[in-house]
């Protein structure tokens, strides 16, 4: 085949196995935690309002490892180049395939932060009143006011100084810029010269945004688990 010239047919395969490779884990975790929220012996309603929460953290990873997955290839794109039927394809613009790259990761860095605010909104859900008393759970509304709240509490300095939070409400709600600036322009900032690599601010965004993932992750992955665990431990006691 000429190197130049690439089937539709071989683009629709290698996409479906490169999403199917970025979506595997997150897809296999929450696979595991529905079957073991589903065996817990909770009451139904119970068991759905957690598997949301499980549901939300799946959705958090999948969008973090899409960002990550195209973040690689903007930057192959930058440090090797494109075939020439992808960049005349882009747009007819001088800076066409820069203007997709660098919008294509800004909207994906959007999908995390709303992602971000799910989790906390399902698993605010759990502490309401009427689920906690009538269902007896695992969890008091105190320990869902504290899960939270610490969620609600962090941030990303390099990006804004507003939680986490209120910038997914400020994304969903009032303006594509997570910054509320002024202006309609973002940066990608290109970093080192051999490979380059880029990210969203100046600073280490890029870890602190893995840092953040992997503690929220952790986070309700453990309340979950605890909260299992607990109802077992009840179970047990109650039926020696």
């Amino acid at each position: 085949m000429d190197s130049e010239t690439v089937s539709l047919a071989t683009v629709r395969d290698h996409y479906g196995v490169w999403r199917w490779r970025i979506e595997r884990d997150s897809s296999n975790r929450l696979v595991k935690a529905w079957a073991e929220i589903d065996a817990s012996g909770l009451a139904d309603d119970t068991k759905v309002r957690l598997a949301n929460v499980a549901w939300a953290i799946a959705a958090f990873e999948r969008t973090y490892d899409v960002l990550l997955a195209d973040i690689v290839r903007a930057e192959q794109a930058r440090n090797v180049g494109v075939p020439a039927a992808m960049a005349h394809l882009t747009g007819p613009y001088e800076h066409s395939l820069d203007y997709l790259l660098g919008m294509s990761l800004w909207m994906d860095l959007g999908d995390v932060l709303v992602a971000y605010r799910t989790i906390a909104k399902r698993l605010e859900r759990l502490g309401e009143g009427r689920i906690v008393r009538r269902n007896a759970t695992p969890w008091s509304a105190a320990d869902v006011k504290r899960e939270v709240r610490i969620l609600q509490d962090r941030r990303l300095p390099d990006l804004s100084s507003k939680p986490v939070t209120i910038l997914a409400g400020t994304i969903l709600h009032d303006t594509w810029d997570p910054s509320v600036g002024l202006t309609v322009a973002f940066q990608l900032y290109w970093k080192g010269s051999d490979p380059q690599t880029l990210d969203f601010a100046e600073g280490d965004f890029r870890d602190a945004l893995a840092t953040l993932v992997d503690e929220t992750v952790k986070q309700v992955s453990e309340f979950i688990s605890g909260a299992l665990e607990r109802h077992a431990a009840a179970n047990r006691a109650a039926n020696p």
